[in-house]
């Protein structure tokens, strides 16, 4: 039996057009969707990067935040292609999970200018349920500190890439939903069948309620899409989960980090950081990855995030030059190596573990060998002396 979907979990990211604030100036760039049922249970995904309609006014900041290149971006679908086979994907739905009103708002002008008609639906905006239920009531929750404290494993370099943020979308809401329902098992607020706002039964605003206007509903009916009477939201009625916001020490053991590294999906920032940490240089061009040691070049080819091909620079070691860090090739280009693994890490690890050994194996000399780089150097200078006195 087809499972359908009643909540999508929807993320959107955007570029903001330098100099701009509100919604005028912001263009998608990055879409990611996660569907459940009605018992929450996952029935599909959906992501696309989306081109910009004006690649002038891509930011620097987008690039950094959103982990992508200004070539993905010009190479990515029009926003109305993308958006009409979200629709045609997401027939039907009941709720539309965003984390911030600003995303929802985004979604819901793109669909109408083009044209692209919504299910009815009911809107879901989490971090205002978040900040209700477990919030200080000061000041807004941020995304990653909601996390935190849901206490739901995370990686800080999958944050603002859609279709990871989707899926954590889901697992917050998932969380936050299960412990309010425990928290609040038998307790009722007031709904007002006109503003389907959520009351408590002290509300000043109930009181000159009419009578046919008022519908008893479990509390956590706030997780379908009943918004909170900012009046009485705020009490503590409301805050039942006492959540600890703890950041994570950075300062994490070389086994998790190697273990975060791995799972990096293959974004040009996160190239960076991986071939950092090998301390490689290195330039991306295309599909292609070149990587120079302290020993030989190597290039790394990519399909998406998987690793498809790795070759070696040819080349050998002149004694003298060696030492100069100079290279003489016996032949141009590069051989095929043997794939050690389909994970950039680990074909990185790899790469210095090759390189590392056969270091080693050249400065293990033996007497001899040194004894004849000094004859050579010994000989190199007599002859350069020779030739200055003939000039």
């Amino acid at each position: 039996m087809k499972k359908h979907a009643a909540y999508l979990f929807l993320d959107m990211e955007w570029n903001q057009a330098p100099g701009t604030t509100d919604l005028e100036g912001r263009e998608a760039i990055q879409i990611g969707v996660l569907a459940a049922d009605t018992a929450m249970k996952k029935v599909k995904s959906f992501s696309k990067d989306i081109q910009l309609k004006h690649p002038e006014l891509l930011s620097t900041e987008t690039i950094k935040v959103t982990h992508t290149t200004a070539n993905n971006i010009m190479q990515a679908r029009p926003e109305d292609i993308v958006l009409t086979n979200f629709s045609q994907t997401f027939p039907e739905y009941q709720y539309i999970v965003v984390w911030s009103q600003e995303t929802f708002e985004l979604f819901k002008r793109d669909m109408k200018n083009y044209k692209i008609p919504m299910q009815k639906h009911q809107v879901i905006v989490l971090q205002e349920v978040v900040n209700a239920v477990a919030g200080n009531g000061k000041k807004m929750i941020g995304f990653e500190l909601a996390l935190i404290g849901a206490g739901i494993d995370y990686i800080p370099n999958y944050l603002h890439y859609s279709k990871h943020d989707a899926n954590y979308l889901y697992q917050l809401f998932c969380t936050c939903r299960q412990q309010f329902i425990q928290a609040t098992a038998d307790e009722y607020c007031i709904v007002n069948t006109n503003t389907k706002k959520l009351h408590t039964r002290n509300c000043r605003y109930v009181r000159n309620m009419p009578l046919e206007k008022i519908l008893m509903k479990p509390k956590s009916s706030i997780f379908k899409g009943y918004l909170i009477c900012k009046c009485c939201g705020t009490k503590e009625e409301w805050k039942r989960l006492n959540w600890t916001y703890i950041r994570k020490s950075e300062t994490s053991s070389k086994k998790d980090k190697s273990k975060i590294l791995k799972q990096l999906p293959l974004t040009e920032k996160n190239i960076d950081i991986i071939c950092r940490h090998f301390q490689v240089s290195y330039s991306v061009s295309n599909a292609a990855v070149f990587i120079c040691t302290a020993y030989s070049r190597w290039i790394i080819y990519l399909n998406h995030d998987a690793v498809t091909e790795l070759l070696h620079e040819n080349y050998r070691f002149n004694r003298s030059q060696y030492f100069k860090k100079q290279r003489m090739k016996c032949t141009e280009g590069y051989h095929k190596q043997n794939l050690p693994s389909g994970n950039f890490y680990e074909v990185l690890q790899y790469i210095k573990s090759h390189d590392g050994s056969m270091l080693k194996k050249m400065t293990k000399k033996s007497r001899l060998e040194k004894l004849l780089d000094l004859v050579e150097i010994e000989l190199q200078s007599k002859s350069s002396t020779e030739e200055a006195v003939e000039e």
